[in-house]
């Protein structure tokens, strides 16, 4: 064999193994982004749970101090984010349909979504 042949045989090997390491690198990160996505969907079925059972169990923690505390911070919070929401919505000159949430835009007297009446 020649000297060619030897570095034609070294760069072959080479892209193998390149190329074994640039899969296994792919495949790592397919599974940090389907673990993350997985992740990603329990913290969201925690917060619909967590959600659930504040509207739910609202009346049965009213003897609880700390969850009525707790509570009333969340309602602060609901009440603030509701003020915000408004007032950008008044920004932007939309209004939001009280049935689906919808937002369209104030010269409109009803939702396109729902058919519910919009304004005072």
């Amino acid at each position: 064999m020649g000297i060619l042949d030897d570095v034609v045989i070294n760069a072959k090997s080479a892209a193998e193994a390149v190329g074994k390491k640039a899969g296994q690198i792919v495949d790592a990160s397919k599974l940090r982004i389907n673990a993350a996505e997985l992740n990603a969907e329990i913290s969201k079925r925690y917060e619909a749970l967590g959600q659930y059972v504040f509207e739910s169990c609202r009346e049965k923690l009213a003897e609880d101090a700390e969850a009525v505390g707790k509570m009333a911070e969340i309602d602060e919070l609901k009440a603030q984010h509701a003020a915000v929401r408004k007032e950008l919505n008044d920004k932007q000159n939309k209004v939001v349909c009280p049935n689906c949430g919808k937002q369209s835009p104030n010269s409109v007297q009803y939702c396109s979504n729902c058919g519910t009446k919009l304004g005072e």
